[in-house]
């Protein structure tokens, strides 16, 4: 399913959420599409030593009613969306994730990145080299106008 486009969201960096919803509201009316929302939440949380039990679970739920509530705010009625939070790696599940739902756009956030992120690579990086389908990486900056 081409009209379909996979937005990942990092529930940590909300800097950049008014230009992921903004950008993706737009991309959906322009090509009928449906946006799917997907929190990961990291898997090396459950390698931490003296985890409490079901810790892992109760971030993934938690993460998919923020996720929810803050696509509620933020889309408009006329743009369809759905959302989800899994546990797993970052990058890498986010790449599974637009195959399994056949995707033909990821719409991504990409902020300042650290130097850590520029020695190792940051997510929206990952996912630029290993997606099978069309990647958008949005940055803030003054120069484009989503909301048109």
């Amino acid at each position: 399913m081409k009209n379909r486009i996979l937005v990942p969201i990092d529930l940590s960096h909300d800097a950049a959420f008014d230009l992921i919803f903004s950008a993706t509201s737009t991309l959906a009316r322009q090509h009928s599409a449906i946006l799917h929302l997907v929190t990961v939440v990291p898997a090396e949380l459950a390698a931490w030593p003296y985890v409490p039990r079901g810790l892992v679970d109760d971030a993934r739920k938690q993460a998919e009613t923020q996720i929810s509530d803050i696509a509620a705010l933020e889309y408009p009625e006329d743009v369809t969306w759905e959302s989800e939070a899994i546990v797993g790696p970052i990058a890498s599940t986010i790449i599974q994730r637009a195959t399994d739902l056949g995707a033909g756009l990821i719409a991504i956030a990409s902020h300042d990145p650290k130097l850590t992120s520029l020695l190792l690579g940051g997510t929206a990086d990952r996912v630029v080299r290993r997606a099978h389908c069309t990647v958008l990486v949005l940055r803030s900056s003054q120069g484009w106008n989503w909301s048109n």
